[in-house]
């Protein structure tokens, strides 16, 4: 078997310099002619601008503000996202929201000879854009958009204009949640008051009656009363003994408005706190990414590339006719195969 193949790759190779002339006219012209039809006479060269940018942990302002000293990594202005970050801010890169916003500002649907007037255009123009818009993540991590276009400068600016929409889109999410925020915690406000308001109400009712500061008021009636008592102040006793009957009457309740009143003040004072937060990030806006490196107009082409082109030309060419050689070679000699008359068959 070891000998067959030998002999077969033997073969091979002299058949192959057997037409050398041949392979190397025939190749040598596929590779001039590929190279020549991939200057940009016949193709349009391409060119590719990458920016590349990181997710942070948190563009939260209140939650920044309020942290202090940064003992919590998470909500460190400087702290670069993990995982989790990262893979939401690249399911916002590939938005249908930023490729409308470009389709419109760069009119491409037009421009990648489309048009808006056809069946499907629209289709059409997003397979396109995702055709020459790239979105990966690198091995550090960070996100890398490359966009590849006709004009430099153009690749270059729907790039950072790609970024540039993130902001504005993850800005207005968090915006529009904010704002949910603060309605929601102005109507829990506004309820919590309206319910302290009526524990003040009942509390003034029974100052009217004398128990304001119940667990004061005993402790003070308590002690005159022992002191009339003591001196023997009958009439004292007895008044003080009314006083002594109402606050237990009414005390109770007093004391129960009072403690309902304290925990509806810090409830309210949570609440406004919480507000505060949501109007901080509603009122200010923040970066939504740390960008590494910013897009610039590339100065050498990315597509074609002419000498690769004409290499695999070549490689192609040779493959073909190899293969149209040898099987022109087997058809021929099966041919005159049967063309010599069998000389076993004429005796009979």
């Amino acid at each position: 078997m070891d000998n067959k193949n030998e002999f077969n790759s033997f073969s091979l190779i002299n058949y192959i310099w057997k037409w050398r002339k041949m392979f190397l006219i025939v190749c040598g012209a596929a590779g001039v002619l590929g190279f020549v039809f991939s200057t940009k006479t016949f193709i349009r060269p391409q060119y590719k601008a990458t920016t590349i940018i990181y997710a942070p942990r948190t563009n939260s302002v209140s939650k920044i503000l309020t942290n202090d000293n940064n003992i919590n990594e998470r909500l460190d202005v400087k702290a670069y996202a993990i995982e989790e970050e990262t893979e939401q801010m690249m399911q916002m890169l590939n938005s249908r929201i930023i490729k409308d916003t470009l389709i419109a500002r760069y009119d491409l649907a037009k421009y990648y000879g489309i048009g808006n007037t056809g069946k499907g255009w629209k289709a059409k123009t997003y397979k396109t854009l995702e055709g020459f818009m790239n979105i990966t993540r690198t091995r550090y991590g960070a996100i890398a958009i490359t966009v590849t276009d006709w004009n430099p400068e153009q690749a270059a600016q729907m790039a950072n204009d790609i970024v540039a929409e993130l902001d504005f889109l993850k800005n207005r999410i968090e915006r529009e949640r904010a704002l949910a925020a603060c309605q929601v915690l102005e109507k829990q406000i506004a309820a919590a008051e309206a319910q302290r308001k009526q524990v003040v109400d009942s509390m003034l009712t029974l100052a009217k009656q004398g128990v304001m500061l119940y667990e004061y008021q005993v402790e003070r009636v308590m002690q005159q009363h022992a002191i009339a008592l003591a001196q023997g102040n009958m009439a004292g006793v007895q008044r003080l003994q009314k006083e002594i009957d109402k606050l237990n009457e009414w005390g109770p309740i007093s004391f129960a408005l009072q403690k309902e009143q304290m925990q509806h003040s810090e409830q309210i004072a949570i609440l406004k706190g919480k507000l505060l937060d949501a109007q901080t990030d509603l009122s200010q806006v923040m970066p939504v990414k740390f960008v590494f490196e910013e897009a610039v107009a590339p100065d050498k082409k990315s597509y074609p590339k002419k000498l690769v082109i004409a290499v695999l030309s070549s490689i192609a060419t040779f493959i073909i006719m190899l293969t149209s050689l040898l099987l022109y070679d087997k058809i021929k000699k099966e041919i005159i195969i049967e063309a010599i008359p069998n000389p076993t068959a004429k005796q009979e």
